[in-house]
């Protein structure tokens, strides 16, 4: 019989069975095509390759690929990788395959690890709360605010996240079953190999559920743990092998140590405690007050359901145990929450199923699309009039310049990565003494610098400096083009630009 309302017996009030709505496979592809659609956005929108901090993970994958270093990589700057290399793997994968990297195939591992969050909240929650439920969790997470910006973002908080979303719902089948441990140590592993061993205390952080149900977490760990350290220190035991000391020294010292008791700026353990709760709050609105509804609802009315009520205590438990922990730490960052928004949105996504529970099924299938595509315009607007933001014109300058430049042999001074990037190249950066000898010898040599009074100094007297580009092209430049030779062949090419002008630059003393 055809049901135009919602009107089945569900423990928590009337939601539809798994056979009634929606269907998975309109679902998952309507799950797709949203994350696919903010994907593009982000890549068709204006670049901010240069802010937070999205040039380190970038020089990071260059690193690999064409310079060889997979195990452990160093940035532009010379300094070691602070993080696992699991986002430089996948990331360097994607860039194989073509002449040279892209921001397509930079950002392709954040994008896939948000799309792959939002398939997992889908089924998950279809699973345990019903369709409804499973659907609208997985819309709340792609189309919020904080899951938005990770799409497209070079560092690795989204891939950390997708990594401990999969260990967390391991863990969770493990614990029901009494058995099958071994597959949530692998991936736990492969968390950690993306960002650091935090990724076992969230990913088992839902465990906490035991004590409140009642229920030991049997099956044996012994394998699984085994295969963990094999595979965590064997990786790190081979970044050892290739960088010695500075691997500690960063790694494990400044990032995990230090980070851990305070840091840049002198702040301890415990001393800005409130500041994920307010991360959580505002970077997940409107659903972080649906999901503040729901952890209401698992702790006064639990579902009658074992395994319904299992499950909505391991996400509250997995929620509370990482807020703890992020608001213990002293290093804050709003991205740093990714990995407890899965629990938050699954919870959301069963109250907004209860709150249309009595309207027609057709109506908000309607309604969830017409609102999913004035979310994705809302996005590309707000995400396209980033033009004005003066890193996002810097990001775009380095751009018009690589292109203009393109194929010319150069060494870099003080650039900013992002040209290198656009540029398709990896070098560490030269020192201004060493920029200066350069440009004194009778060879042919092309720099890219920021402030050539740091070059000045070191360039014999006698020795004319022609820039050749700049950005911008007119006023103070923020990148300039020199070479201490006109007419030789690697400049011709730049020379025959029509916007480009050669001056000869005064370096009297």
């Amino acid at each position: 019989m055809e049901l135009e309302t919602w009107n089945l017996e569900h423990s928590h009030g009337t939601l539809p069975r798994v056979s009634d709505f929606p269907n998975k496979y309109p679902s998952l592809a309507l799950v797709i095509l949203i994350a696919a659609a903010l994907f593009i956005i982000r890549l068709v929108g204006p670049s901010n390759l240069m802010d937070n901090d999205q040039e380190r993970p970038a020089s990071y994958v260059l690193d690999a690929v064409l310079n060889g270093h997979w195990a452990c990589q160093v940035d532009w700057m010379g300094d070691v990788t602070s993080k696992p290399p699991l986002y430089t793997w996948l990331a360097g994968l994607a860039t194989l395959p073509f002449d040279r990297i892209s921001l397509f195939s930079l950002y392709l591992p954040a994008a896939a690890s948000v799309a792959g969050m939002a398939c997992l909240i889908l089924f998950a929650g279809r699973k345990y709360f019903g369709p409804p439920s499973g659907l609208f969790g997985a819309l709340a997470f792609l189309l919020s605010p904080i899951m938005s910006r990770q799409v497209a973002l070079a560092r690795t908080d989204a891939l950390f996240a997708f990594m401990i979303s999969l260990a967390a719902l391991a863990a969770f089948r493990a614990w029901t079953r009494g058995r099958g441990w071994t597959l949530f140590w692998l991936l736990a592993a492969l968390a950690t190999l993306a960002k650091g061993p935090l990724g076992i205390l969230l990913a088992a952080g839902g465990l906490t559920a035991c004590v409140w149900e009642k229920k030991a977490a049997r099956g044996s760990h012994l394998f699984g743990l085994a295969l963990y350290c094999l595979i965590t220190f064997g990786w790190f035991a081979i970044a050892y092998h290739e960088m010695g000391q500075v691997v500690i020294d960063k790694m494990l010292k400044r990032e995990m140590v230090f980070h851990a008791v305070t840091n840049e700026t002198g702040d301890v353990i415990g001393r800005n405690f409130y500041k994920p709760v307010i991360y959580f709050l505002h970077r997940f609105l409107p659903w972080s007050l649906l999901a503040c509804a729901g952890f209401w609802r698992v702790w006064k009315r639990p579902a009658d359901s074992e395994p319904e009520r299992q499950f909505e205590r391991f996400l509250g438990c997995w929620f509370l145990v990482g807020l703890v922990a992020f608001s213990i730490a002293p290093h804050q960052r709003g991205d740093l929450l990714v990995p407890i928004i899965p629990p938050a949105a699954l919870l959301a996504g069963r109250e907004i199923a209860l709150l249309l529970k009595r309207f027609r099924r057709d109506r908000v299938v309607l309604g969830a699309t017409v609102f999913a595509l004035a979310m994705l315009g809302v996005t590309a607007r707000y995400y396209f009039k980033r033009t004005a933001e003066t890193l996002v014109q810097k990001t775009l300058g380095m751009e018009q310049l690589a292109r203009s430049i393109d194929g010319v042999r150069m060494i870099h001074v003080d650039t900013p990565f992002t040209l290198q990037f656009y540029l398709n190249t990896m070098q560490v950066i030269t020192p201004p003494e060493k920029a200066g000898e350069l440009l004194s010898s009778t060879n042919s040599v092309v720099v890219a610098l920021c402030d050539f009074n740091r070059v000045r100094p070191w360039i014999q007297e006698g020795v004319e400096i022609h820039e050749l580009a700049r950005w911008p092209e007119t006023g103070e430049p923020f990148v300039r083009i020199i070479s201490n030779r006109l007419k030789e062949s690697n400049v011709q090419g730049l020379k025959s630009k029509v916007f480009l002008r050669p001056w000869a630059l005064d370096i009297g003393r």
